[in-house]
């Protein structure tokens, strides 16, 4: 399906889809907040924004740096063993898998050995997930409307994912087949698991704002 993305001065996204037009409103271009005691904290105590380090074998990576530079430092390419996505300094207790959805379709049948065993390592890391590039409605409305060749039934796929998310505790990010969408999904992910643990390792406590204690 051919999406085109404009940007209007009101803050909407137009995405012209085949058949109707959907507006999304853009992420945030602040960076995150970190209240103590009614202050943001974040210059006062130099909180870093993450560096991503990204598998060398990712095909067409995600622009997380390009598209939220408030949320990301930067990327470097690097090989991981599992994974897609980590960020510098927490490579043994944070990984993020990424999967489109002819990639899904392919796993479920083709390569379904394959993603179980990628998947019982990831299980393994503190925080992980697997972005799904697609929504469930996306998934059940059929491969077929996205162009994807394949065979594979919609309820295996989702099936599947729920089983691995059941067994090995992953989360399942469902996102969308929306390229800017998924991007800010996957950088705000990053961004926010990345900030909870400096705080926590630099003694300012598990907590993003205080008077909440989120």
């Amino acid at each position: 399906m051919n999406q085109a993305i404009t940007l209007f001065p009101h803050g909407l996204w137009d995405f012209d889809m085949t058949h109707s037009d959907i507006f999304f409103v853009p992420a945030t271009s602040g960076r995150l907040r970190v209240m103590r005691k009614g202050h943001n904290i974040i210059r006062k105590e130099r909180i870093p924004k993450p560096v991503v380090l990204v598998d060398t074998r990712e095909k067409a990576a995600l622009s997380l740096h390009a598209n939220h530079p408030n949320w990301i430092a930067g990327e470097r390419r690097e090989s991981l063993k599992t994974g897609d996505y980590t960020v510098e300094g927490m490579e043994n207790i944070l990984c993020l898998e990424r999967k489109s959805l002819d990639d899904l379709a392919a796993c479920t049948v083709t390569h379904r050995r394959r993603f179980i065993a990628s998947s019982a390592r990831l299980a393994r890391f503190t925080w992980k997930a697997i972005l799904v590039e697609a929504s469930f409605e996306d998934i059940k409305g059929g491969l077929d409307q996205f162009d994807i060749p394949s065979g594979v039934h919609p309820n295996a796929i989702c099936g599947t994912l729920d089983a691995i998310e059941a067994k090995f505790g992953i989360p399942i990010i469902h996102s969308s087949t929306v390229r800017e969408l998924a991007t800010e999904r996957a950088a705000s992910w990053l961004s926010k698991h990345f900030t909870y643990w400096w705080l926590e390792e630099h003694g300012h406590g598990r907590v993003l704002i205080d008077s909440d204690k989120l």
